[in-house]
């Protein structure tokens, strides 16, 4: 395990190491410039290295969660499944740590939603205090957090693409909502329809319509951006399992009469100025561009003859989906430069002049 590289670095723990968000979170804490790992958990296997699980993770020693001694770091990274994180980020909180909580278990703000959505009991004065941290869109209420929840992997792909417009008043009817996720979407917990022999050679289409759970925190953060008295439009979401490891797509339709392919590339574009994570172009966006990567990157093409456009979105599921993003979330709640530990040449504090 790394040791301090300065007096400054600030102490964290990761909850949940050895599944794939875990795993690929302790890569980038291990790596960051003024993060230092105080702790990794694992129930399934304390004791162990993490190298062990995945040969492409640093040499991190695991320890059981009741190990974990919370009152030696400043935050902790929550990578646990919904409905067991709830009562260990309130625990966690408690103790003193901020928290950046990856499950779904405060991503909803709508108790009566959560519960229909999720089934799990969390506690009312907790989800109150949670912040939906889609850092591009909600900095300055993740910078006041004690506790913010990371978005999932869909909503956040697709929500980068289409809010811009929203909030804009450019879109009239459903969105429809076209995804394709890599199988580390589904984690690490062997299921027999992630298995190879399972998804080689198949695109595989589950939850249709309004099924999937994603569907709704999508609905939730567009209803989050749209103008005053405003309702969101609504959401088709249609999710599929491609072969591949990591990697995420959204190829979204939306009407926007009045406005043509140009002015949706120019919202985006002007909302994301200066983003250094987002690439916007008028070409659509590829997996390919953001595998293994912090970024995302959004495309916009004509549908010639009518008032409707295609916004493409891609991250990489593990990266701007899941620990890219909590990265991204916890420099903010720390102080520290938004993009340090995941894009090269930010400066730590201590080498800052």
């Amino acid at each position: 395990m790394n040791q301090p590289i300065s007096r400054r670095a600030i102490p964290v723990g990761i909850l949940g190491a050895s599944g794939t968000s875990g795993a690929e979170l302790t890569r980038l804490v291990e790596d960051h410039p003024d993060l230092e790992l105080r702790f990794a958990t694992s129930r399934s296997a304390a004791g162990r290295s993490l190298c062990d699980l995945d040969p492409a993770c640093p040499d991190v020693p695991l320890v059981h969660p009741d190990d974990a001694d919370l009152g030696s770091v400043e935050l902790v990274f929550t990578c646990l499944p919904h409905g067991a994180s709830a009562p260990i980020v309130k625990d966690v909180l408690a103790a003193g740590p901020r928290v950046v909580d990856l499950s779904g278990d405060y991503r909803l703000r709508d108790a009566g939603l959560h519960t229909s959505v999720y089934g799990s009991p969390r506690d009312p004065a907790v989800a109150e205090r949670a912040v939906y941290g889609l850092t591009e869109l909600t900095r300055r209420e993740v910078d006041r957090a004690r506790l913010v929840a990371n978005p999932g992997c869909y909503p956040t792909c697709a929500a980068l693409g289409l809010a811009p417009l929203v909030a804009r008043d450019m879109v009239d009817g459903p969105v429809i909502i076209d995804a394709k996720s890599g199988v580390s979407g589904a984690g690490r917990s062997p299921k027999t329809g992630t298995l190879f022999v399972s998804v080689v050679d198949d695109v595989r289409p589950y939850k249709l319509g309004a099924a999937h759970r994603h569907r709704v925190e999508i609905a939730q953060t567009l209803q989050r951006v749209a103008p005053d008295g405003k309702p969101a439009p609504t959401v088709i979401f249609n999710p599929h399992v491609v072969p591949i490891e990591r990697g995420m797509l959204a190829t979204m339709v939306v009407r926007t009469p009045g406005h043509s392919a140009a002015d949706v590339l120019d919202a985006l574009r002007e909302t994301y100025a200066g983003e250094p994570l987002i690439e916007v172009r008028d070409q659509p966006a590829r997996i390919r561009a953001v595998a293994r990567t912090p970024r995302a990157q959004l495309g916009v093409s004509d549908v010639a003859g009518t008032d409707h456009v295609v916004v493409t979105s891609t991250i990489d599921n593990l990266g701007k989906g899941a620990a890219a993003q909590a990265i991204q979330n916890a420099n903010r709640m720390l102080g520290l430069p938004e993009t340090l530990g995941l894009v090269p040449g930010v400066l730590a504090r201590s080498d800052s002049p």
